[in-house]
């Protein structure tokens, strides 16, 4: 007895320290050759982080030279070499030089993790982008109330349609829409504006579509109470504004629908499988241990809650009682809204399609991956399956080094395979209850990564109308998150180490909605949602036509 109660006191310390062990020392990470040339050993430190990351892309990025030049890339690689060889760039600067690098692949996934650095100060003002404009969304008291809802047409006297290109290059996305909305957090930050001009600003002009001028002076913080607007005056839209959850559905039968959020692609099964990709074997138990603990909690830790809704763990349960509740309902319509949602694992996605539609002649998209150690490293039971797929159809094993197509994405054979496998931790039965109504679904530039490819696997398979904007993953191109640490700064660095080709491969690599809307500044002053409200258009107009 006494040696079980230290094994329990052990075990109890263990898993206090449990998320931090996992934090500092459980992600798998790449460890490239090429440290060990002679190249790499002549530089400084910042130098070979650099070059260290500039060689992974060369060698690891799907089909590199269709983003980001050979030409380009060795241009901007010459001057980046140049300047951190100087000596006296400060942290911060060699950070946003990798950024500016990256930023070239025109690719979400391909991004670091700023690291040890303070963004200091800020100008006291919000900017909103709506299609190609910028307007004024709130400012401190300091400044007249009636510069809200103005349209910015100058930044520091360039034009604001020549000067957001500039800070594109600081941000990793994948169309015009997701770089203007990346940007934002950057109009009102003087980091980047300092690092362009290379001299400290304190304060900034806006010009107005008036032809009148605003300076903003830099300020080192502001309190909530000094904005004109607080958070409370953004009341949002009474049924879609943002909830707290992984997932939310309710029936809303005034308007004979069913209303979905799915913000989250994750659950108690995906983060257990998740670990598999990333988490080194040998940490494996103890990453299980972790999460069976902190799954059984009420209140899971922080790390864990952004993936994990106590009280929804299984997302295919939830879904279930979504639609066998809109069927005994007898609910004709449903509204997907997947603003908002960053992400996850594509097999959600697949469990959801799966209680949506019974058709047996759904197209799933083409995945291409790089016969290279990079890929391996990370997914080797995968790796393993593909090349034998490849090698099934074309009698030999695919060329080292080339990116080869490896089958559907999801699997070799159909697109359900792991969710109708019995063995397969996403199973679902048969028998299970399928929406049979009409389905809008709502995506915009907020719509990230599996979200988007879920977007695009819906529009493609004519499950249901899209609509929104462009979203942050392209349908066709590079993508998935492969995460390394550059060798000398620990920086936490990603590349994607798949190609996927949309389901329909005869329409653009860039996603358009069927139907193309955003909020104005004025829906969002009003807490008007008018994607919404189109999307009820839709079903009602589908309903009367169906009767």
């Amino acid at each position: 007895m006494r040696g079980e109660k230290y094994f329990i006191v052990g075990l109890i310390l263990l898993c206090n320290s449990c998320a931090t062990i996992l934090q500092n020392n459980a992600i798998k990470n790449f460890k490239d050759p090429v440290t060990k040339t002679d190249t790499y050993k002549a530089l400084n430190s910042p130098q070979q982080d650099f070059y260290y990351l500039k060689t992974v892309c060369d060698n690891y990025f799907p089909r590199a030279n269709s983003y980001f030049t050979r030409h380009e890339r060795t241009k901007i690689e010459t001057e980046i070499l140049r300047q951190l060889g100087n000596g006296n760039v400060t942290d911060l600067e060699f950070q946003l030089y990798l950024k500016k690098y990256l930023s070239h692949f025109d690719n979400q996934h391909t991004h670091i993790t700023f690291k040890d650095v303070q963004l200091s100060g800020l100008y006291p003002f919000i900017a909103y982008n709506q299609d190609s404009s910028w307007y004024v969304l709130n400012t401190t008291k300091d400044y007249n109330r009636n510069l809200l809802g103005k349209k910015i047409v100058a930044f520091n006297n360039h034009r604001i349609d020549d000067y957001e290109k500039e800070l594109f290059q600081f941000v990793s996305a994948e169309n015009q829409t997701t770089k203007r909305k990346q940007i934002f957090y950057w109009w009102y930050r003087p980091t980047i504006h300092e690092f362009i001009a290379d001299k400290k600003a304190d304060s900034i002009s806006l010009t107005l579509e008036d032809k009148s001028t605003v300076w903003i002076k830099k300020v080192r913080t502001v309190k909530s109470d000094q904005w004109i607007l607080k958070e409370q005056d953004f009341v949002g839209h009474p049924i879609t504004r943002y909830k707290l959850r992984m997932y939310d559905y309710q029936i809303i039968d005034s308007l004979k629908l069913t209303y979905f959020q799915f913000h989250n692609c994750y659950d108690k099964i995906e983060i257990k499988e998740g670990m598999k990709t990333y988490i080194r074997p040998w940490l494996r138990p103890l990453a299980n241990l972790y999460v069976n603990i902190q799954t059984s909690k009420k209140r899971p830790s922080k790390r864990l809650k952004q993936y994990f809704d106590p009280e929804r763990p299984i997302f295919h349960n939830y879904v279930r009682q979504m639609v066998e509740e809109s069927i005994k309902k007898d609910v004709p319509g449903l509204i997907i809204d997947l603003r908002n949602n960053n992400g996850g694992s594509e097999m959600l996605c697949l469990q959801l399609l799966y209680y949506l539609t019974d058709r047996q002649d759904l197209k799933d998209f083409q995945v291409y991956v790089q016969n290279s150690d990079f890929y391996s490293h990370y997914s080797k039971k995968e790796y393993t399956e593909q090349i034998e797929y490849y090698k099934s159809q074309n009698g030999v094993n695919p060329p080292k080094d080339s990116l080869f197509f490896a089958g559907a994405n999801n699997s070799t054979k159909a697109l359900f395979d792991n969710i109708t496998n019995p063995e397969s931790p996403y199973y679902i039965p048969k028998e299970r209850p399928v929406f049979k109504g009409k389905i809008v679904i709502i995506a915009d530039f907020s719509t990230q990564s599996a979200g988007s490819l879920f977007t695009t696997l819906l529009q493609d398979n004519n499950i249901g109308l899209v609509i929104g904007t462009e979203t942050g993953n392209n349908p066709t191109g590079p993508t998935s998150y492969t995460p390394f640490k550059l060798p000398n700064s620990k920086i936490n660095t990603s590349i994607p180490c798949r190609y996927l080709v949309r389901p329909d491969s005869k329409k653009s690599d860039k996603f358009k909605p069927d139907i193309w809307m955003e909020k104005s500044i004025t829906d969002i002053f009003k807490g008007m949602d008018p994607l919404f409200d189109k999307a009820i258009e839709i079903l009602n107009s589908d309903q009367a036509a169906s009767r």
